[in-house]
């Protein structure tokens, strides 16, 4: 079974990381990440091939930061040039069982967006065993102008016409702003790229905040819990964090998982619990399943609807008043589940959940991914209810009376 991805972004280069560096990685719940920067000198990629073996023996999968795989090479050597770079990358390191692609560049505007798009299909074609990971913007206002098109839809729905990727991928870090506007753009964000995602067929993958500068206050274990559980929540089948590594202090950066001194901070120990926690209860599961149906309860945010009674979901109700989120989702093997997530950073509620179907039972899916019957059932619903600390999450089985 695939483990469900967990990763950061990696900015440090290769002649200041190692082996060595992967033992945090182990530690932090990372399941496949980036890998350092790096070119194509022997000495380098002797390094990189130390720490892609320390993987393989970890389970840990790894997106090559190699330079001569960013759309920014297409544009300065031309296809032919670029081609020839990726050849030599490949036959370094693009067979390594731990790889899972090369990184193509970040948040592509206007200017960038075809060498963008034809990078990602030259590796694909160059290499169709692995990834190619390209991550676009994030939705905000005015960035419309960044990207030449009036609608968002139609910059994600170019982006998959044009690069044909395995997988979407974008960051956003309001939702550690203060105020509702930043919870808009985050939510919004959320149901943009799923949206996308489900019109095209693939994945998609989100960036969440680890360290916090500019406006962004920094994330404490509550607000990393409730970062993983609303993205599960809207069907992200992928997580990373930015970011891991401060190398040095700069502007207002601060407290990220591993500090300027390299060593590990209490955000390490936040992200290491909440990643570690999932990937032991329910992240097997998910990985296996497919979003259906997502409502908010209490206030929605992002143009992500409200509650109604049209969906397997008949109602949700939370004690403390706080907002819920609610999911619904197949699994690849046909199984229905829903998912209730306390949307809030702060305060925990006893919620409950109310599941329609015929004498259906709710099985919740535990520790160690085992699944335990609770609530109570009726003729044609189901009820449980569940404490959750701020950000939590519960998921069940919905187990349906045979014909």
């Amino acid at each position: 079974m695939e483990l469900y991805p967990i990763g950061f972004w990696n900015y440090v280069s290769i002649d200041k990381q190692d082996a060595s560096a992967v033992h945090d990685w182990i530690d932090a719940g990372v399941t496949l990440t980036m890998g350092p920067d790096y070119g194509d000198g022997p000495e380098e990629v002797s390094r990189m091939l130390d720490i892609l073996d320390t993987c393989q023996e970890a389970g840990i999968r790894i997106i090559l930061c190699d330079r001569r795989s960013c759309w920014s090479a297409l544009q300065a050597r031309g296809e032919d040039g670029y081609r020839a770079g990726m050849e030599q990358a490949l036959r370094q390191l693009g067979d390594h069982p731990a790889v899972f692609g090369f990184h193509v560049g970040d948040e592509p505007g206007t200017a960038d967006f075809p060498a963008a798009c034809r990078a990602v299909r030259i590796q694909k074609e160059m290499a169709p065993h692995l990834v190619p990971f390209l991550n676009l913007l994030p939705w905000y206002a005015g960035v419309e102008d960044r990207v030449g098109r009036a609608r968002w839809c139609d910059y994600l729905d170019d982006y998959v016409r044009e690069a044909a990727p395995d997988l979407l991928c974008y960051d956003c870090y309001s939702q550690m702003n203060p105020g509702t506007q930043g919870w808009d753009m985050y939510f919004r964000n959320l149901r943009e790229y799923q949206e996308a995602a489900e019109r095209r067929g693939i994945p998609f993958w989100t960036t969440l905040l680890s360290v916090g500068h500019f406006n962004y206050r920094c994330p404490q274990e509550n607000d990393i819990r409730w970062q993983v559980n609303t993205a599960l929540a809207h069907g992200a089948q992928g997580l990373l964090w930015f970011f891991f590594y401060m190398r040095e202090p700069h502007q207002n950066y601060r407290i990220s998982p591993i500090d300027e001194h390299y060593e590990r901070t209490e955000t390490y120990e936040w992200l290491s619990r909440v990643n570690r926690t999932f990937l032991k209860t329910t992240a097997p599961v998910i990985s296996e399943l497919w979003l259906q149906r997502v409502r908010h309860v209490g206030t929605a945010w992002g143009g992500v609807p409200l509650l109604d009674e049209g969906g397997l979901i008949v109602r949700a109700h939370s004690g403390g008043a706080t907002p819920l989120i609610v999911s619904e989702f197949k699994h690849r093997h046909g199984a229905d589940y829903v998912m209730m997530v306390n949307n809030s950073q702060t305060d925990s509620t006893y919620a409950t959940i109310q599941v329609r179907g015929r004498r259906p039972r709710l099985h919740q899916v535990g520790w160690l991914h085992k699944e335990t019957p609770v609530g109570r059932t009726e003729v044609d619903f189901a009820v449980a209810g569940e404490w959750l600390a701020p950000g939590q999450m519960v998921l069940y089985r919905v187990q349906n009376e045979a014909s």
